[in-house]
């Protein structure tokens, strides 16, 4: 698994005050189209935060059924980890260590909304679900940043995860 480390306001682990554990699903599918989520006013891949009970492994199991509806198996390690030393984690001035594991999956299967199961913010924004040609994926995510429609901290993050898959996988 890649590993990468973003401090750029170079805190030292005693700074933190809080940690949390966020797994992220790219679900691919025969077609070369990948489920995509809008939340909260940008888009983003489906997954979401660790419940401390949980193993990496079940958290994104749980998220992507939660979120989509379709219930995928674990069958590689994650390919990607991203741990982000945040000194204002989401504008509430917390120093948090941020970690989201990035997980690869193929499924037809399409969302099943009936076995969906969303938090509150979830519901409040109008969480959907859309698929994207993965070719295209790059354009599209760097089209709606420019049209704010993905927030830009959000979008480099997705932009870096793509570029990584496509090291790894081959694209």
């Amino acid at each position: 698994m890649r590993q990468i480390i973003i401090n750029e306001n170079h805190l030292e682990d005693i700074d933190i005050e809080s940690k949390v554990i966020r797994v992220k699903g790219l679900i691919l599918n025969s077609k070369g189209k990948i489920l995509l989520a809008h939340n909260n006013f940008t888009y983003q891949f489906p997954g979401g935060h660790k419940e401390d009970y949980e193993e990496i492994d079940q958290c994104i199991i749980r998220e992507i059924k939660d979120e989509t509806g379709i219930s995928l198996e674990v069958k590689e390690e994650p390919f990607l980890n991203i741990v982000t030393y945040d000194d204002n984690y989401f504008n509430t001035g917390k120093k948090v260590l941020n970690s989201i594991y990035y997980y690869r999956f193929f499924s037809d299967e399409n969302p099943n909304f009936a076995e969906t199961h969303y938090d509150e913010l979830e519901l409040e924004t109008d969480f959907d679900l859309f698929y994207v040609d993965f070719k295209d994926l790059k354009s599209f995510i760097e089209k709606n940043t420019k049209e704010g429609h993905i927030d830009s901290k959000i979008a480099k993050e997705m932009l870096y995860v793509v570029s990584v898959y496509n090291e790894v996988f081959g694209g």
